[in-house]
């Protein structure tokens, strides 16, 4: 189980992970957890008046090593029947990308 933090908002840099949804004061979801927070996301929050974050620590190289291979086991078993389409392959490309960005 990864190593939880509350920290004030002022403290959070982007590409930190958020270990819990951001909630506005009725409830509402902001940002989902384990969501890689950027700039633009603590921009808005210090409009909406979001004083806390929950972080997650950072995962060890092994743990994202691991969730990268599983990830890209994933992404080629949903293509496996287009892996060898020429047009198909730029959008495995893409999704292999996007996805591994989600994991910074």
């Amino acid at each position: 189980m990864s190593e939880t933090r509350t920290l004030p908002l002022a403290e959070a840099l982007p590409g930190m992970l958020l270990a819990a949804p951001v909630l506005d004061a009725g409830g509402n979801v902001l940002l989902p957890a384990a969501l890689a927070i950027t700039e633009s996301h603590l921009e808005s929050l210090r409009r909406r008046g979001i004083a806390t974050l929950t972080i997650s620590a950072p995962a060890e190289p092994v743990d994202i090593a691991r969730k990268r291979e599983e990830l890209r086991a994933r992404v080629m078993h949903i293509f496996r029947h287009t892996v060898d389409d020429p047009g198909s392959q730029a959008l495995l490309h893409a999704v292999l990308a996007f996805r591994q960005e989600q994991l910074k």
